[in-house]
């Protein structure tokens, strides 16, 4: 087997599913929200493909050492003049840091494409808060069944009630929001919005 070989598709592959995963992470609802209406896309959750992106990362990092590794010489020769004397700002070298500190440039001072980019992103996310709506409270998911009815200052005989009448299976008041949904195939949203309802549902 040739590692080079190898080594230059692991880099590929890496590449495609990182860039894949940060496009679904752009646009993806942000995490209180996600989290709340348990939001998944082709089966995966914002977690799971956070969880993705980054091992891919390492991998990526790796590749990339083994890449520059295996084409060191090739490298050289690009910080190389005619007389194959070792110069680090080639003109190439140059027109690729001026293009990477537009970016990075562009990027922290917020100017135009850069900007407007990035508030694209921020309007996907918004977009999610329409149909889903935002939880009462900070992690709102992680809080126990009585936690959670005593901060949305609900009705606990009620809340209770409602959920009995809809099916919804929990142990007891110290079973957390987030596992009762995930146990009846709900989101915490959904869980929420039964308790909060008025008559049977």
């Amino acid at each position: 087997m040739n590692l080079k070989k190898i080594t230059s598709l692991i880099l590929l592959w890496s590449m495609i599913a990182m860039t894949y995963t940060g496009i679904i992470l752009f646009i993806a609802p942000q995490g209180r929200i996600a989290n709340w209406a348990n939001w998944e896309l082709l089966g995966l959750t914002k977690s799971e493909y956070t969880a993705l992106h980054s091992t891919f990362m390492v991998i990526f990092v790796i590749a990339s050492l083994l890449h520059i590794y295996y084409n060191f010489k090739p490298i050289v020769s690009y910080l190389t003049n005619q007389a194959k004397e070792l110069v680090i700002f080639t003109k190439e070298m140059v027109v690729a840091t001026i293009v990477t500190l537009i970016f990075v440039i562009g990027t922290l001072y917020e100017m135009p494409p850069f900007s407007t980019f990035l508030s694209f992103g921020d309007k996907a996310k918004d977009y999610w808060i329409g149909i889903y709506g935002e939880p009462p409270y900070g992690h709102a998911e992680l809080s126990s069944l009585k936690v959670f009815i005593k901060k949305t200052k609900l009705d606990e005989q009620e809340a209770l009630s409602n959920l009995q009448q809809a099916g919804i299976v929990f142990d007891s008041l110290d079973e957390k929001l987030i596992d009762i949904a995930k146990r009846n195939n709900k989101s915490p949203n959904d869980i929420y919005e039964i308790m909060d309802s008025e008559g049977t549902i």
